[in-house]
């Protein structure tokens, strides 16, 4: 990547997408273009980002995607296709898949486009398996979006849009040998760069409602934006998955850190009512009747903390993580920050 490259952020206003921008930015790059959907978050971001070009464009709509990919040597895509009539996560997955179909197929049109680093998660990698002795999962490892009485349907649009991706890049239809890597964050934590992020603590955390504990993998936010960079630069990357995950706790672990870190006063500002959480082991035995579900066989290992997470590709980012405690308590800290400001 030179430093005059035209790059495409798809997303930009989203969480890790800021933070890609917001980086390479401080890197030096100076053709940075930057998708987004939010005319308001576009406008506060620019703000921020006065040398970033903005250009409001949906995927899986045609739009404006070819002067958006025009001269672009370098995508990453943090956005999927939407479409709100869609009824089934079915539904949602094909969408996607029209989606993602869609951009690389410009991307390839463009003939200027030379890689893509496609944001995926974690759950398209370790969930709905049906060995029910394994317990380890690397970037080898599908989850498996057909099975019967998936408990998060997230899952499945997600893994078909993946799936999908890999497709075209391995088909007759990527007539230019575009290269792709795909990212899969665990859980995304850490301080927004834009104010108007929730951290995944809120989303894990916040609410009068009781919930299981469970083992936590979980990375920087900064970490996944930096890691997005250091792939699209790798060319050792180029056809493969890569897990990004730094560190692996628990729920209780994180709620009794930030309880010692901060008043009670400031956590109902950042949380409001805090989740009551319930050891792993009491919810396993009481879920015992659900043992042939996709559900307990999915989530009962991690509330005894028996799953782990290998990547393949240890080399991959030569990087040190941040430490997980200085990522909660700067994601706090920076929420405290978004919500005194108004």
């Amino acid at each position: 990547m030179n430093l005059n490259d035209k790059i495409v952020i798809i997303g930009v206003t989203g969480y890790i997408g800021a933070w890609i921008a917001k980086q390479l930015t401080d890197m030096g790059y100076t053709r940075i273009t930057g998708t987004y959907r939010n005319e308001e978050k576009a406008q506060q971001l620019q703000t921020m980002l006065p040398h970033v070009n903005f250009c409001k464009a949906h995927l899986g709509e045609k739009g404006n995607w070819q002067e958006v990919l025009s001269e672009a040597k370098w995508i990453f895509n943090q956005g999927s296709a939407f479409n709100p009539n869609d009824k089934t996560f079915k539904d949602k997955g094909r969408t996607k898949e029209q989606g993602i179909r869609m951009l690389l197929q410009l991307a390839v049109e463009s003939g200027s486009v030379k890689k893509i680093v496609h944001t995926s998660a974690e759950s398209t990698i370790a969930y709905a398996n049906e060995d029910l002795s394994k317990m380890t999962f690397t970037e080898d490892d599908w989850t498996n979006e057909n099975r019967e009485g998936l408990f998060d349907l997230h899952m499945v649009s997600k893994t078909m849009e993946e799936k999908a991706a890999w497709s075209f890049i391995r088909s007759d239809e990527n007539t230019t040998n575009m290269s792709m890597t795909t990212i899969h964050p665990t859980h995304v934590v850490g301080p927004s760069f834009a104010p108007w992020h929730h951290d995944m603590i809120y989303a894990m955390l916040h609410g009068d409602r009781a919930m299981a504990d469970a083992q936590l993998y979980g990375v920087d936010v900064r970490d996944a934006a930096a890691m997005n960079i250091a792939l699209m630069k790798s060319a050792e990357a180029d056809g493969k998955r890569h897990f990004a995950s730094a560190f692996k706790t628990t729920y209780s672990a994180v709620l009794d850190f930030i309880k010692k870190q901060f008043t009670p006063e400031q956590i109902e500002t950042v949380l409001g009512d805090v989740v009551h959480i319930i050891p792993g082991d009491v919810v396993a035995d009481l879920l015992s009747p659900l043992q042939s579900t996709s559900y307990y066989q999915d989530m009962v290992p991690r509330m005894l903390n028996r799953v782990v997470y290998e990547t393949n590709y240890p080399e991959a980012y030569a990087y040190k993580y941040t430490e997980p405690n200085l990522t909660v308590l700067q994601a706090i800290e920076k929420m405290l920050k978004d919500k005194t400001n108004g």
